[in-house]
């Protein structure tokens, strides 16, 4: 059976938002400990971080390490996005040396991304869906921002 990168990206991004809401619903119903003020609420949500210029989300975070697979978002800038995908062991050395997942990622495979966009044009910053399997290996999907309806994203 062939299935189509479009179809393997569209699923991905399709559970990456399943997970992001039914942590979001589930993070919703907990009542934080009476010894605890309500504001530690907020810690239950991931959050955007800036790592050394890249935005990333840690979703995995919400379930905790133990949970597989895991979910990172990255917001990249087309020149971080055309280095990581041509130099995959540096990609692979910022997650690692970033913990952008639990554990050491050993394998990062092939980028999967909409075939008829060419990353070369530099119209638009890139959203990165990471997908850590427990054997170690990474599966990424990249979609432009400008594909999802969302203005270009430029770090603080």
């Amino acid at each position: 059976m062939k299935v189509r990168s479009s179809t393997i990206l569209a699923g991905l991004l399709a559970f990456s938002m399943l997970v992001l809401l039914r942590g979001q619903a589930s993070s919703q119903q907990k009542t934080p400990p009476p010894q605890k003020p309500a504001a530690a609420q907020t810690d239950l949500y991931p959050r955007w971080e800036n790592v050394d210029g890249i935005q990333v989300m840690r979703v995995w975070q919400v379930e905790g390490k133990d949970v597989w697979p895991q979910i990172a978002v990255l917001r990249v800038s087309n020149a971080t996005y055309l280095k990581f995908s041509q130099e995959p062991e540096e990609f692979k050395k910022f997650l690692n040396k970033h913990k952008v997942f639990s554990i050491d990622v050993i394998v990062v495979t092939p980028w999967k991304a909409p075939p008829s966009l060419n990353p070369k044009d530099d119209l638009a910053d890139w959203v990165l869906l990471g997908v850590h399997k427990p054997k170690s290996t990474v599966l990424i999907a990249a979609l432009r921002q400008w594909d999802m309806g969302e203005p270009s994203y430029k770090p603080k």
